[in-house]
């Protein structure tokens, strides 16, 4: 590690100066580098542009030369009386002298008539036969491949006056002919084809015959190479294809690259030379630029060191330097003055406000830390009802005038207040030394029925009331410990919201209660892993006439073994709140199906409903978890009930409702329990898919003696009937109900 600063100038200084170098020959060397290519590249363009016009050059030339032999009146008479042999012989003799490689009669059709070579292209002489014919009958020059080589093809018509024959010349893309284009271009040629392997090519060219192997086989396929041309793996060539319209047949043009790269290595070398010689320079004058320039630093940090210390100025030697550095030095003479100043200005942040001044919630936490426990005083959390709202209406400057100017009003309403503080939002706490009483809250809300003017943006000097809730704990009702407090009066707080007052008190117990929802809610995964849950079973006596008890309701049951019996009410309720409901139902759907398999392997084929909460049937993969439940357990999908209140219907009417559905059509028995406890019961039934409506026992426990608790009951029993459904009256306790249910 580089702890000297003197080190490290010197290292930043090579670093540097090396980075400089390093982006200089890298910009150089790539502007080279793209230049040779681009030299190179413009290279092979003129020598492709002299390829082809050599080419076309030679195209005019050959057919010049059969032209001559089409002209003569000997050979058109042989031709006129089909003399074969003659024909033979003036092709061979004519295709000699202008170095033809294959010579050939066409009849006016496009049909071979002979041919100094046997040749298997009777359809593309034709194709080429029809094209001129539908020209005009000009000359025809173009390439064709036979027997997998490239030719140049001159086809020129024997006319008499008619076109009677035809006479072609082929001229073979060779290495001579590459010899020849090299001699004008200046670069090496190939012409090769595709052999039987798809991948591999052969051909002829200017190049060695080794260089040419190697070439070819690391091309494998030119099809990258026709845009734009390709470097070699060595680097020795760059290599540009040419289409010459001849299928599985190309040209390729070979750049030696030799040249451009011994000129880069070249620039290179001197590159790095220039580099190492820069860097033993530089590292001769960092050394004593950095000896000279971290003398005056080394006092510095003495005095600075003395600062730290906390030693007086009188007791201090300021630095004698000139310059920025002497500038250095008179700064932090003056650091003292400042860095009092500015601890005190952050111990004023750390425990106060900076929207209101007051103090923070930081503040208050040292404040109840040091004087817990107390006897006397109280904790008073006023909160702004509804804030959020202003916020969103009027926008956050008016929020937070707002929030400012009801800090002033609290602090002038308990001038005599030990900390008037804002612990975030719109909460703001009050610590006093008396008691607050009903008396004190209502003058309280009396102090905010006054106006506040708010003087922001559109909404200058207009005028609102603003609502409060407060919440009162005593301070020896805050016992010795911080977060016990700030949890009570924040208990206290949610029950100051809900009041018609909205002024709360803390009572005894209601920590207690708190903490028992806690404990349920957490103990939940402990419980049932530990057998404290358990269901009952509630018998149906099915039908009035018949009595007969053929189902039964679940009830499930929590013995706790700190707080006892825990209603399900109670529980289920909490669970709800807490997202852990489902936990719960998949439970009890294990436990009745366990307890259904052995009632029904003993021969007792009984239903068992079992009550769903509002999130489970939110839960669309209920369905599919309580089927393969029932398949696990071996039982039929009637042996299992399912019941609903009508408020967990309404809850997500759509999402339940295809839920429930799904049950349907698993064929599940669905009831809705409760009803008539609803706002919309008729309204809604027929839309529901179920089996089954149990009447709330709202209206069945006094029925015998509440007349009209009879009639609702009856008319409830009847529209269900003329619906379809079956009816359970729940809660029956004594005979003349039962009575009244027959009718």
């Amino acid at each position: 590690m580089l702890k000297s600063f003197q080190a490290r100038l010197i290292l930043f200084v090579l670093i540097l100066l090396a980075l400089v170098q390093l982006g200089t020959a890298s910009a150089v060397l790539s502007s080279l580098k793209e230049d040779n290519y681009k030299q190179g590249v413009d290279a092979i363009d003129v020598s492709r542009n002299v390829f082809d016009l050599f080419l076309e050059s030679r195209a005019e030339q050959l057919t010049q030369g059969v032209e001559i032999l089409t002209s003569d009146f000997g050979f058109k008479q042989a031709v006129a009386t089909r003399e074969t042999e003659t024909i033979q012989s003036v092709l061979q003799n004519h295709g000699a002298r202008i170095n033809a490689d294959i010579s050939l009669l066409v009849s006016p059709n496009g049909d071979i008539i002979t041919a100094t070579e046997t040749l298997n292209a009777n359809n593309t002489i034709s194709d080429l036969v029809l094209t001129a014919r539908r020209s005009g009958g000009a000359s025809i020059s173009t390439k064709i491949a036979f027997d997998n080589r490239a030719y140049q093809l001159v086809l020129v018509p024997i006319k008499a006056p008619n076109i009677i024959a035809w006479v072609g010349m082929a001229f073979l893309l060779d290495q001579e002919l590459a010899e020849q284009i090299k001699n004008v271009a200046g670069l090496d040629i190939s012409f090769v084809y595709e052999t039987d392997s798809a991948d591999t090519l052969s051909g002829s060219s200017t190049l060695p015959e080794k260089e040419k192997m190697t070439l070819l086989a690391e091309i494998g396929k030119l099809d990258g190479m026709l845009d734009a041309p390709v470097f070699s793996n060595d680097g020795k060539y760059l290599s540009l294809g040419v289409d010459i319209n001849v299928p599985r047949q190309w040209g390729i043009i070979h750049l030696p690259y030799g040249p451009w790269l011994e000129s880069y290595n070249n620039t290179r070398n001197q590159l790095l030379f220039i580099f190492s010689g820069a860097l033993a320079l530089a590292l001769l004058l960092g050394v004593a630029f950095a000896r000279n320039m971290t003398k005056p630093i080394s006092q510095l940090v003495d005095y600075a060191t003395q600062i730290g210390q906390g030693k007086s100025k009188s007791e201090m030697t300021a630095p004698d330097v000139g310059g920025e550095f002497g500038v250095l030095s008179n700064t932090m003479a003056t650091m003292q003055t400042s860095i009092l100043s500015r601890e005190e200005e952050l111990r004023y942040r750390a425990s106060h406000d900076a929207l209101t001044g007051l103090f923070n919630q930081s503040a208050v936490e040292h404040y109840l830390t040091d004087v817990l426990p107390r006897k006397n005083g109280t904790l008073l959390l006023v909160n702004i009802r509804h804030f959020k709202n202003i916020n969103d209406m009027l926008g956050v400057d008016v929020g937070n005038l707002l929030l400012s100017k009801v800090g002033c009003r609290l602090k002038e309403w308990k001038t005599d207040a030990l900390m008037v503080a804002r612990l975030g939002g719109d909460r703001f706490l009050l610590i006093l030394e008396q008691h607050i009483t009903e008396e004190d809250c209502i003058e309280l809300h009396a102090v905010f029925d006054r106006e506040f003017e708010t003087e922001s943006g559109s909404t200058a000097h207009s005028c609102m009331r603003l609502e409060i809730s407060a919440a009162v704990l005593y301070f020896e009702q805050a016992t010795g410990s911080v977060n016990t407090a700030l949890r009570r009066l924040d208990i206290v707080s949610d029950k100051a919201n809900e009041s018609k007052q909205h002024c709360a008190f803390y009572e005894q117990g209601q920590d207690e209660i708190h903490q028992r929802q806690l404990t349920i809610i957490q103990d939940l995964p402990m419980a049932l892993d530990n057998g404290q849950l358990f269901v009952v079973y509630q018998p149906k006596v099915g039908g009035a006439a018949k009595n007969n008890c053929n189902e039964a309701e679940a009830l499930i049951r929590w013995i706790h073994p700190e707080l006892g019996f825990i209603p399900p009410d109670e529980f289920i309720e909490l669970l709800e709140h807490a997202g852990s409901i489902q936990l719960l139902t998949q439970w009890v759907i294990n436990s009745v199906l366990s307890q259904l398999r052995e009632w029904w392997s003993a021969g007792h084929e009984i239903r068992v409903a079992i009550n769903l909460s509002a999130h489970d049937l939110v839960d669309e993969s209920l369905p599919s978890m309580v089927e393969e439940a029932l398949i696990k357990n071996q039982l039929p999908k009637g042996a299992l009930a399912l019941e609903v209140t009508e408020s967990a219907v309404m809850a997500d009417r759509e999402k339940v409702i295809s839920v429930l559905k799904s049950f349907q059509a698993m064929d599940i028995h669905l009831a809705i329990d409760d009803f008539g406890t609803g706002q919309s019961s008729l309204a809604y039934l027929r839309e529901l898919p179920v089996n089954e409506v149990k009447i709330d026992r709202a209206f069945i426990q006094d029925m015998n003696s509440n007349k009209c608790d009879e009639f609702i009951t009856k008319a409830a029993i009847g529209l269900s009937h003329s619906l379809g459904f079956v009816v359970t009256a729940e809660g029956v306790e004594n005979a003349e109900s039962v009575d009244l249910l027959r009718y």
